[in-house]
């Protein structure tokens, strides 16, 4: 796969999910038009390996130059470029702490082993 150069990045997550696609609609908003979100059923994803019909497992960055990151590295990334301060403190602490790392992504995988129950709190919460 070839690296791809992009206008803004890509954020691609789980369309079928609920807890997934609500928390990307907050980031949309909280984004102001600094990254692109898409499913990845949308099929935005498939120049830079991941095509419509397969399971991503986690949540994917797309940097403008083409870097891809995953789950909490991703997420924090995310944060980071909305211009969040807690996204920006983690995500430095990320890239320099071991430990925060591992920690972080055990907790996304956590997460994300239970985003089905997930959905249905946050649509309980939402009504």
């Amino acid at each position: 796969m070839s690296i791809l150069t992009r206008p803004m990045p890509l954020v691609l997550y789980d369309g079928e999910c609920g807890f997934c696609s609500a928390s990307m609609r907050r980031w949309m908003i909280s984004g102001k038009g600094r990254l692109e979100f898409a499913a990845v059923q949308s099929g935005a994803g498939a120049d830079y390996g991941f095509p419509a019909n397969h399971p991503m497992g986690a949540l994917h960055l797309i940097e403008k130059n083409g870097r891809v990151r995953r789950g909490a590295e991703a997420v924090f990334r995310m944060m980071m470029l909305c211009d969040s301060f807690p996204g920006s403190v983690a995500s430095r602490m990320y890239e320099k702490m071991t430990l925060f790392r591992i920690i972080s992504e055990w907790g996304y995988r956590r997460v994300a082993e239970r985003r089905s129950s997930l959905s249905k709190l946050s649509c309980r919460l939402a009504d």
